[in-house]
This record gives structure tokens, sequence and C-alpha cells, in this order.
């Protein structure tokens, strides 16, 4: 008996909105799918982000739609978005528990988070609550602000760090060769507390970035290049920190065992989905032993609309059926 299918869209505004390399981001856009198999629910997300080489939400909800008449159709390849959420529902609808864990509760095993700053001038007041909230690694997107006032701000950030704490500086892609070696210049100062750059180039510039991260001894991690042309190569060969945002990376169970070989590099993160997607990426990270760093889901707090519980809750709160 085919899976009966059943799928939602969302459209969620930031509390504040994200300012990145890329420029602002005000509002997150996907769907919820929910697949009831042999009487059992599971329950997966869709959320693109065409810079990233995903598809567009629009070319997503146009396959969804057909998937709903026909789920024996293949997702295409060029649909990562969707063989995600579709998989991830499957799988579940498919366990022999049908339970989905609470979001609060999400996993078993107990995994470390690091803290989301804002970009710019904000982070200098954020730290101090994320510090007390108990968090030790920390998050902050640079090339944002003028590069003179970034390096100003990272000293700071670093000298507000708990005794153990590292930072993380993600680029977005969006620094030059010689913005890049500026950055590596001034970050030799505080190598013990910094625990990659992340990004600093756009893809196609990996050559150049591994170059300077062997002379220069700073780790240099990847995000967007995993999820380009050669994406494959990188997973596979890159000497540092792999920063895979797994709603964006396809089927589940192919993704996981593409990142099983390089689990102790691997750095999960957040693509701002709802509590089904973060439920959804957790599952993978149950699978990877040996992934001993941070996930990057430290997101709740930028929404305000309740769709960070669990996925029951949030397939309730959402709109009318597509």
């Amino acid at each position: 008996m085919s899976p009966q299918i059943s799928i939602k869209p969302y459209r969620r505004t930031f509390r504040q909105p994200l300012r990145t390399a890329h420029g602002i981001w005000s509002v997150r856009e996907g769907f919820i799918v929910r697949i009831e198999k042999n009487g059992r629910f599971g329950y997966g997300e869709i959320a693109p982000i065409a810079e990233f080489g995903t598809e567009t939400v629009s070319v997503a909800a146009a396959f969804l739609a057909k998937y709903a008449q026909n789920p024996e159709i293949a997702v295409p390849v060029e649909l990562p978005c969707c063989a995600f959420g579709l998989s991830a529902a499957l799988a579940q609808a498919e366990a022999s528990c049908a339970q989905v864990p609470d979001s609060g509760t999400v996993a078993p095993i107990q995994y470390g988070i690091a803290a989301l700053l804002p970009a710019g001038e904000s982070a200098i007041t954020a730290i101090g609550a994320k510090v007390a909230s108990g968090f030790n690694v920390f998050k902050w997107k640079i090339g944002v602000e003028p590069i003179e006032v970034e390096l100003e701000l990272m000293r700071q950030l670093m000298s507000l760090l708990p005794p153990t704490g590292q930072l993380r500086l993600d680029a977005n892609g969006g620094l030059t060769d010689t913005e890049l070696k500026t950055w590596l210049s001034a970050l030799r100062h505080f190598k013990a507390q910094l625990e990659y750059l992340e990004q600093p180039m756009p893809p196609g510039n990996e050559s150049i970035m591994q170059a300077l991260a062997l002379g220069s001894g700073i780790s240099i991690a990847l995000d967007e290049s995993l999820n380009g042309s050669e994406a494959a190569h990188w997973l596979e060969n890159w000497q540092g920190p792999l920063v895979v945002k797994p709603a964006l990376m396809g089927n589940v169970g192919s993704l996981v065992e593409r990142l099983k070989p390089v689990a102790d590099s691997i750095v999960l993160s957040s693509v701002f989905e709802t509590g089904v997607g973060v439920t959804n990426a957790v599952s993978i990270a149950d699978q990877l032993l040996g992934m001993n760093r941070a996930l990057g889901f430290d997101t709740c707090d930028a929404f305000d609309d309740g769709l960070d519980l669990t996925p029951e809750d949030v397939w309730k709160q959402l709109p009318h059926l597509i």
C-alpha cells in the first residue's frame, strides 16, 4: 500500500533580520511533509536555500504537488531538499517505534551546541548572556562590516570568552584572498581560542583556502563548498572541519553513509529550520560515531512563531494544505 502524503507550507519572519556577507535575510520559507504508512506517521522538512545550490521554493512546491499525487515517483538529484525531507519522513514512518522524540530531548545522546551571535557590534552585548547560559562555543558572522571594524570586534569577543571557550568565525564566502590573508594574520594571535574560520572565500577557491590554512596554521572549515559541484570531492579530501547542513544535502540514508568516514570532521549546522528539521538533522548525528564538535543549532531565538516545538505540534500550527 502506497504511503499517504500531506504537505503544508510555512513562512517565518526572522525576529531580527539575519545579516550575512550576502546581505539581509528576513523571511524563511519551506514545507513540512507528513507521511502515513501502515498507521504510522513520519515528518520531514523541505527548506531550500537556492543561494547554496539547492532547488528554489517554487520548484520544490511544484514537485511536491506531483509527489503528493504519486509518491512512487523518484526525487530528482537536483532537488536535494525535497529528497532530504521526504526520505526523513519516510524513515520515521517506517521505524519500528512511531513516536517522534520531543524536540527538547530530541535524542538520547547529549550534544554540545554552539551559540549564534548577531553580526557586527551587537555581538559584544549578546555574548554575555550566552556565556551566562552555559555556552562554551560561539559563532559569529564576518564580512558584514568593514574589515578593520570586525578585526577590532573580534579582539573584544576573544577577551569575553569563558576560560575554555572557542570562537567560530563564518564569512559565508564573502572574503577576497587579500582580506583572508589579513584575517589570518590577525588570528595567529588567537589560535587557542579560535576553533575555525568557516568558508572565507566562495566555492571554487578551495585550493587557495587550503594553501593559506596550511601556511598559517589556522583551521579553515568548508560550508558552501559542500553544496557545490565539487561537493563530493571536498567532503572526502578537505583537511579541516566540514560544516554540513543536512537539510540541503539530499537523501538521509545516503547522506549518513557519505558522512560516516569523516565523522570526526563533521559539524552539523542549521538552515533555520523548524522543530521538524532539527529532529531530522539530529537523527543523523545519532548515527555518526566519532562526531564530537558542537552542533550549530542555536536558532530558536531567531523566530517567535511557535514552530520550534515537536513535529506534531508544528504540524498542527501550520496553515491549510497545498
